[in-house]
Parts: structure tokens; C-alpha cells; sequence
């Protein structure tokens, strides 16, 4: 007995270590327009978020995967529960989910104004609520995943993660990190009004993330409308 654990731990072993990476990149990759769709998705949104302080509400829109008939979702009471309908996450600063839009509204407006018209998928989007309180510039930041770059067909937390921005109201969506390179961490440096970010690039080219790779280290400067991201050289 006791040789059978010893044998089945070295095969465990050699499977993990033999374990394919998923995030790899793959040269020969799908448009993201070909991402395949699931068979029982519907679009739907979230009730809106109001972020505190502003004066704009947040509509997460999402692609909601059914597994269960109706009566299925329906509990003893005979309305929906929560659980099962909802697909994000929010606290004071944060909306994170699996979010594919977002529709932004003024708190004196019934109009709704979508953030982008592009296939992409939001894992999280973050207010930056402490800049804003120092110069009443609001800005979100998103990670997300606007390709298919394991060409799996799937967006997902298997392909790249790159870093947008926005303004309070959704408009000036546009994407701050490198094609074909994948962020890795952001943070904001409030005195000096910048958004600092680090990626990693697949350097070697063997379809892989390892140490072999490079590392960019890139900065934003937020008290300048529309400024460029400029790439620095800390090492």
C-alpha cells in the first residue's frame, strides 16, 4: 500500500509539472469578432451602481450562462433569487464579474451611454476616488480581456489581461498597455497624479510567460487630459 502512494504522488508530480500553461500566446490568433458564443447565454444587466460622491449610476452588462429551467430559479417564495441572477460584484470603489459592457447614466438623465462597441470581456473596474477627491478628475480603470490570444475560443482569464481607462462618464475608453504583453500589476501614486503599470512580454517567443521574459514598467500622467503613456527603465 504504502508503494502505491509513493507511486501515485510521482505521477501527480509529473503531471503538474508537465502541465501546459494556458496563458501562452499564440501567434495565429482568432479575431475576437470569432469567439465562440455559448449555446445558452443571454445578455443581461445588473441593477445600476451608484459610485458615491458623483453624480453618475454604472450598468454592468453581462453575458449570463443558463444551466436550469425557469422553475429552477425560482425558490419556494415564487420570485428569483439573487444568487443565481446576478453577475457582479460591487463595493465602494470596485465593480468586478464577468462583464462585457458597461452603460453609464447621470443621476439627472434617463439617457444610457454604452462604454464601447467592441467584443471584450471586464474581469474589474475601479474608481479612482482618491485622485478624484484632490482634483475632481474621475477616471475608472479596467483590466479586462479584449483578445482571444490563446485562440482557445474563449475570452477568459486564460488569454491576456490588458489595462483601459476611462473618464467619470465612459467616454475616452481607450487601452494603456501593449498589444501582446500582459499586465501584471497597476497602482496610482496620488502626489505625484500618476498611474504606474507593469507588464510582461513573451520576449523569446516560445509561446509562453516565464522568467526568460521581459518585464515593461510604464506610467500615466493623470493631470494631463488624453496624456501619453510613457515607458521608463527602473533597473
Amino acid at each position: 500500500m504504502k508503494n502505491y502512494i509513493i507511486f501515485l504522488v510521482i505521477i501527480i508530480s509529473f503531471i503538474a509539472c508537465t502541465k501546459r500553461d494556458n496563458r501562452k500566446v499564440v501567434n495565429d490568433t482568432k479575431d475576437v469578432s470569432e469567439v465562440k458564443k455559448e449555446s445558452k447565454t443571454v445578455a443581461i444587466a445588473d441593477l445600476p451602481f451608484v459610485i458615491d460622491s458623483t453624480t453618475y449610476m454604472i450598468h454592468p452588462i453581462g453575458n449570463y450562462t443558463t444551466h436550469k429551467s425557469r422553475s429552477e430559479y425560482i425558490g419556494s417564495s415564487g420570485s428569483y433569487t439573487s444568487d443565481n441572477i446576478s453577475f457582479t460584484n460591487f463595493s465602494k470603489n470596485r465593480i468586478s464579474g464577468s462583464i462585457s459592457n458597461v452603460k453609464f447614466q447621470h443621476i439627472d438623465s434617463n439617457e444610457l451611454k454604452s462604454l464601447t462597441k467592441n467584443i471584450l470581456k471586464i474581469h474589474s473596474m475601479n474608481f479612482l476616488r482618491d485622485l478624484y477627491k484632490k482634483t475632481e478628475n474621475g477616471y475608472f480603470v479596467y483590466n479586462l480581456t479584449d483578445k482571444d490570444t490563446n485562440a482557445d475560443g474563449d475570452l477568459d482569464y486564460n488569454d491576456l489581461e490588458t489595462l483601459y481607462i476611462s473618464s467619470l462618464n465612459g467616454t475616452g475608453f481607450r487601452k494603456l498597455s501593449p498589444n501582446g504583453q500582459d499586465l501584471v500589476t497597476w497602482k496610482t501614486i496620488l502626489e505625484a497624479n500618476k498611474l504606474y503599470f507593469k507588464t510582461i512580454e513573451d520576449i523569446d517567443g516560445n509561446g509562453e510567460f516565464d522568467k526568460k521574459d521581459k518585464m515593461h514598467y510604464f506610467y500615466l500622467d493623470l493631470s494631463v487630459p488624453n496624456s501619453k503613456v510613457i515607458e521608463y527603465d527602473p533597473i
